[in-house]
């Protein structure tokens, strides 16, 4: 019976087997380094792209801020045109469609809204960790609160003052002298096409309770004007910033 005799292979050393373990552990280190690394790279791409649209933003904001401005400046002017006026003429029963224009000027300037998207991203997407400039987040988050409590605080005044603006001069001003303008008003609006030397009679029933209401709507639009440029203020501030910290202009891609 022949027998076979199984071949001996030299047994390896304890540092084959160490060098082994050290080349995976680096394979498998390097890889992960890669991966962190490109991920990295990845969410600097997003917070920049974050950043450059929150430039955008601001910059609307900011041209909204200037614009409306002086729109509650000019209603104020009309507020004080028709306060003038019943001092100086305090038993008047006629005002000439001037005064009538401006009676409409002060029932509207702008209701102040803004382009939300960017802020939002990155608050409800859970973005605001890529923000690692810690001076900028505080300056976004800042910033969004202030302007979050404008619009909680006049958002929805605005337009129930104008409706009651609206009622009030409703009262005042007697329809039959304008209804041949209403009949021949062929535009969005009557309040162009009405000459300012044109008589109008009024009631004068509820004009004490009109100006009264006029005195409020003026301390109120004082009060939106300084609130707006306390938000242009800091809507300025944070587009310096961002500039500076992530080396960006509105026109950069």
């Amino acid at each position: 019976m022949e027998v076979h005799h199984h071949a001996h292979t030299p047994r390896r050393k304890w540092t084959h087997y160490f060098w082994e373990f050290l080349m995976l552990f680096l394979a498998v280190f390097c890889g992960f380094l890669a991966e962190n690394q490109r991920e990295h790279m990845v969410e600097h791409t997003r917070e920049r792209q974050y950043m450059q649209s929150m430039l955008v933003d601001l910059a609307a904001d900011t041209a909204r801020f200037n614009s409306g401005i002086p729109l509650r400046e000019d209603r104020i002017k009309s507020i004080d045109s028709v306060f003038m006026f019943f001092k100086s003429n305090p038993n008047a029963k006629i005002i000439s469609g001037k005064l009538f224009k401006d009676f409409r000027r002060t029932s509207y300037d702008q209701n102040l809204v803004r382009n939300t998207i960017t802020i939002n991203q990155l608050k409800n997407a859970g973005a605001m960790r890529l923000i690692r400039n810690k001076m900028v987040a505080d300056s976004i988050a800042s910033y969004d609160f202030q302007f979050e409590y404008f619009v909680a605080l006049h958002g929805q005044y605005y337009l129930i003052h104008q409706q009651a603006d609206f009622r009030h001069l409703e009262k005042l001003v007697n329809s039959s002298d304008l209804l041949d303008l209403y009949i021949s008003n062929a535009s969005s609006g009557i309040v162009n096409n009405v000459p300012d030397t044109m008589s109008i009679h009024i009631n004068t029933e509820g004009l004490n309770e009109l100006l009264n209401f006029l005195m409020q709507l003026k301390v109120y639009a004082r009060q939106q004007t300084n609130q707006i440029k306390q938000l242009e203020r800091k809507a300025t501030n944070l587009m310096t910033l961002i500039k500076q910290k992530y080396h960006l202009s509105e026109e950069t891609p």
